[in-house]
């Protein structure tokens, strides 16, 4: 095999693995999604929060209104190339505690459970006016000293 033909193999060799590298996609995991193992040492009834906490961790949020509910929130995105990311699983586990730290109820809740969920805008609405950038540019001119 002469260099020309050696390398002409090499470089078809190597644009093929870049080929299929590139059909992988990108993965990103966010938030805690606690082992299937480490959820069997938990017992409802029996287990308590620092029985949770020590198995699995702390959790991702806490009930604003009512701590005896913790949620672990996790998700899963996908990028393809030059796509934009695109959320593949998302899940929340809501663990409900008693008045006295036991563990009473497990709920799961994944993608579909979790479209039934309402989500606001992005922007918190605030009251006030908006200036315009002319008013925010000059609005203080003339008033130095008054």
């Amino acid at each position: 095999m002469s260099a020309r033909q050696y390398f002409r193999l090499a470089a078809l060799a190597g644009g093929a693995v870049l080929a299929l590298a590139a059909c992988e996609p990108k993965v990103a995991l966010r938030g805690n999604d606690p082992l299937q193992s480490r959820l069997e040492q938990i017992a409802v009834g029996q287990s308590t929060k620092r029985d949770v906490a020590s198995a699995i961790g702390t959790p991702s949020m806490v009930g604003t209104f009512d701590d005896s509910v913790w949620y672990y929130m996790s998700q899963r995105k996908e990028t393809w190339a030059f796509y934009n990311p695109e959320v593949v699983e998302h899940k929340v586990l809501a663990f409900h505690f008693s008045a006295d730290g036991v563990l009473q109820e497990v709920q799961t809740y994944d993608e579909e459970s979790l479209k039934e969920i309402s989500y606001r805008d992005k922007e918190t609405p605030t009251s006030g006016r908006t200036m315009s950038l002319f008013e925010q540019l000059f609005g203080n001119f003339g008033k130095v000293g008054s």
